[in-house]
């Protein structure tokens, strides 16, 4: 039986992947921004590495000629947070962290999509590449937003032999819009595993424009939802009815979990959807052991874990 790990140790596993000195020297420039986050973003994306690296190449990579990711809120490809002393922490983003995977069977191509930092992600990505840092074989940035675009990927997946992907949906709130996510799930072809970020707090604030939630949820059945909840439980009624959703297209969505990753400060808190086309798959066992792990966690022990003046969280 392997090691239990504590909360430091698990941290400072991911840590080394997450801040591998070797290739944050070679993007982190002064021109290039970084996309400024909380601590908490630590734990969501060592679940999203972490099962990209243990368990989705694994299982995909020896299967199919053509293993690929698709990010649609890519962000600059390098985040910042402060730890609890104030210093500036330097992570790499989701797309550098697939991009550069060290896996035996790494991505062939990566889809990713950011309207606002597109340039400086294209860079570090040409840094990388010419630094012989990345491990994928082709790579495609689109500088605009994924709902305008999204039909680019469709049609570059379906051209693809031996296909699947792995999906990383990662807005702010409301940024993805239904329509684009009925695309992803009516295409006959190929199928993915999927990790939505769902941001609760986001998307309730966005209640107050009546045009937003309705292109998010595709209609406006989440009012029945939040009429009959409690008022302690709109935020789980509003990820409940995004979830029924979900569950509509049995073809691409069998299996559906959740990891709250939690801020530890006012109660902040967003939800990793996780979505799979196989029904109850052994590999399921990861995923609830992620979750074990991060819902055991919140942001507020990262920033102690990153800060080196504490050499323990009991001394916070």
């Amino acid at each position: 039986m392997p090691k239990k790990l504590t909360k430091r140790e698990w941290v400072e596993k991911y840590k080394s992947t997450l801040q591998n000195e070797d290739i944050i020297e070679v993007i982190n420039k002064p021109e290039l921004p970084a996309t400024r986050l909380g601590p908490w973003s630590f734990l969501k994306l060592a679940c999203i590495w972490s099962y990209a690296y243990y368990t989705y190449s694994s299982i995909i990579g020896p299967k199919y000629k053509n293993m690929c990711y698709v990010d649609l809120f890519s962000g600059s490809g390098l985040v910042s947070f402060l730890d609890k002393s104030g210093q500036e922490q330097l992570l790499l983003g989701s797309p550098i962290l697939m991009a550069t995977i060290n896996s035996r069977y790494p991505f062939s191509k990566c889809f990713f999509f950011e309207k606002e930092n597109g340039d400086a992600l294209e860079e570090r990505l040409k840094i990388l590449k010419e630094n012989g840092l990345l491990t994928c074989r082709d790579y495609k940035v689109f500088p605009e937003d994924c709902n305008e675009g999204i039909n680019k990927v469709i049609n570059a997946l379906r051209k693809l032999d031996g296909a699947h992907y792995l999906l990383f949906v990662d807005p702010f709130s409301t940024e993805i819009h239904w329509k684009t996510m009925e695309k992803l799930l009516t295409a006959r072809y190929p199928a993915f595993d999927m990790f939505f970020n769902f941001q609760p707090f986001g998307i309730n604030r966005k209640s107050y424009h009546p045009e937003t939630l309705p292109a998010f949820f595709g209609d406006e059945g989440y009012k029945e939802y939040l009429e009959i909840a409690e008022e302690d439980s709109k935020l789980d009624a509003l990820k409940n009815y995004y979830i029924q959703k979900l569950q509509k297209f049995e073809e691409k969505i069998k299996t559906i979990s959740t990891i709250r990753v939690k801020s530890g400060k006012g109660g902040f808190y967003y939800d990793l959807i996780y979505t799979t086309r196989k029904k109850d798959p052994a590999w399921l066992r990861g995923i609830k052991h992620l979750r074990k792990i991060v819902e055991g966690m919140t942001g507020m022990d990262v920033s102690i874990i990153f800060d080196k003046s504490f050499r323990s969280l009991d001394m916070y």
